[in-house]
């Protein structure tokens, strides 16, 4: 039960008044003098208000429309993702091809050379070749002598 009458209890402090009452008697001079009536006072302190809402909306606006373009910004760095992978496995797929030539050229020299030599070769048989027609040619070109007769023919006198 003590603790419900201590709740009822209010807090309370012990305060000069005569500090209140000179702050009290300071405003009501300053309302004095004030040359602003209280009218237009309020008419300022509203367009104050409508200026500072107009504000407020127009940052709620550019907050909105930031806030979609941002949303708009993880697809296409997902985009700029994917399109600089292609482009890495491009790059390294040309430089794996430029590195296969150098690696696969030592067997493609010695298949050359060996293809020069067996041209080098059907050469010399070309050459050789036409030396033996040219013999044969010649041979054939010059006139044959008369076959002898394969037994002695006799004369009958």
């Amino acid at each position: 039960m003590e603790t419900e009458v201590e709740k009822k209890q209010e807090e309370f402090e012990l305060i000069p008044v005569t500090p209140l009452r000179r702050l009290e008697k300071r405003i009501e001079e300053l309302e004095k003098k004030a040359s602003i009536n209280e009218r237009e006072l309020y008419k300022e302190i509203i367009q104050i208000i409508r200026m500072n809402q107009e504000i407020v909306d127009a940052l709620i606006k550019a907050n909105d429309a930031l806030r979609i373009e941002l949303s708009k910004l993880p697809l296409k760095l997902e985009e700029l993702v994917k399109k600089l992978d292609e482009l890495i496995e491009l790059i390294k797929s040309a430089g794996e091809e430029e590195a296969k030539p150098q690696l696969e050229s030592k067997p493609l020299i010695e298949k050359i050379e060996k293809l020069t030599e067996i041209n080098n070769k059907i050469l010399e048989n070309n050459e050789t070749l036409i030396s033996l027609l040219e013999e044969i040619s010649r041979k054939l070109a010059r006139p044959l002598p008369p076959p002898k007769p394969p037994f002695p023919l006799k004369t009958t006198q």
